[in-house]
């Protein structure tokens, strides 16, 4: 059972718009598109890691993904996290 908030208590941090979270999958999306591209062809890149055709595109569009998928993508690019996040910022 959840416990009730205590009256008062301000959370420890902020929440995130939905609009904001909008804009950070796209911004991804394009980065991983952007890496993609340089590299192979969307069919190929899919494959290779093993991922629908249409779900890379889905990613590449800024739709939302599980981490694991994430670390996948990351994996297929030879990506660490903090490389491909520079690039988003």
């Amino acid at each position: 059972m959840r416990k009730k908030k205590q009256p008062g208590k301000r959370p420890l941090a902020e929440e995130i718009s939905p609009t904001e979270i909008d804009r950070l999958l796209t911004k991804i999306g394009k980065v991983l598109h952007s890496k993609r591209k340089a590299r192979t062809t969307l069919e190929s890149f899919a494959y290779e890691i093993n991922i629908s055709r249409s779900a890379m595109t889905r990613y590449e569009a800024g739709g939302d993904m599980y981490l694991s998928t994430f670390l996948k993508l990351l994996y297929g690019l030879d990506l660490s996290p903090e490389e491909f996040f520079k690039e988003v910022e």
